[in-house]
């Protein structure tokens, strides 16, 4: 795996050794995406689109418990080419911190234990996530006990989400991954436009669930971080759209 970490947007890209996995045949996907049907994103749909369309740089759109911004997404998307996957996701709020389900066919509700919505995961047939697992600045995390309780049901770790201020809370989600042999995702955490299209993974082709989990295995990542002030304006966003219902 070929990591490209770019840490300043106005510096070029610090490269490090060379791309073994890439392919022309490949898909670029930045593995965690918020759209306006979270509360506190501000990022419409057309939006999303147009980054596909420019870039060819697909965002796995997984809102805050709710299913629906992935499929007015992948709708639009798959308009153009109905061979890209239905990549329908969420963030689903447990009792004990976010689990990000990808290839869901019905929305998840919150508020249930990480294991029973785990179940639910599995029993769709789709791909689970465990997003930011180890960054302390979000309360939203899941609770470390339930994560070494879990992980051996989990199939992907995030190891690379550019909304993560500490650098070093990355390095834990990666090394956790590789302990217990779990292919890595990477994710803008984007909840505005100027986010998109800046950290992604580009892996070979996959249709479904199982394919997604093994083309991950040997994915190329692309990652820039995010500025720290990104976090204010989601907190701006979601007391603005709160205010006005």
């Amino acid at each position: 795996m070929t990591h490209r970490i770019m840490t300043d947007p106005g510096r070029p890209d610090e490269r490090a050794g060379t791309r073994e996995n890439s392919s022309s045949e490949g898909v670029l996907l930045d593995m965690h995406v918020h759209s306006c049907h979270s509360a506190d994103a501000m990022t419409d749909i057309a939006t999303i689109v147009r980054v596909w369309r420019k870039k060819r740089i697909l965002s796995l759109v997984c809102d805050h418990d709710s299913i629906e911004g992935s499929r007015r997404v992948y709708g639009e998307i798959r308009r153009s080419d109905p061979d890209i996957p239905l990549l329908l996701a969420e963030e689903i709020t447990t009792a004990e911190g976010e689990i990000i389900g990808v290839f869901l066919t019905e929305e998840i509700p919150p508020g249930m234990s990480a294991a029973e919505t785990l179940d639910r995961i599995r029993d769709q047939g789709a791909v689970s996530i465990v997003p930011h697992p180890f960054c302390t600045f979000r309360p939203s995390a899941i609770r470390r006990e339930v994560l070494h309780e879990c992980i051996g049901r989990i199939d992907i770790v995030e190891g690379y989400n550019a909304r993560t201020p500490m650098p070093e809370e990355n390095d834990q989600g990666r090394g956790y991954a590789r302990k217990h042999n779990k292919p890595v995702s990477a994710g803008s955490d984007a909840h505005t436009p100027f986010e998109l299209g800046r950290t992604y993974v580009e892996m070979p082709a996959f249709e479904g669930p199982k394919d997604l989990v093994r083309s991950l295995s040997a994915a190329d990542i692309m990652f820039r971080k995010t500025h720290p002030a990104a976090h204010y304006v989601t907190r701006v966003v979601k007391r603005v759209k709160r205010a006005v219902g």
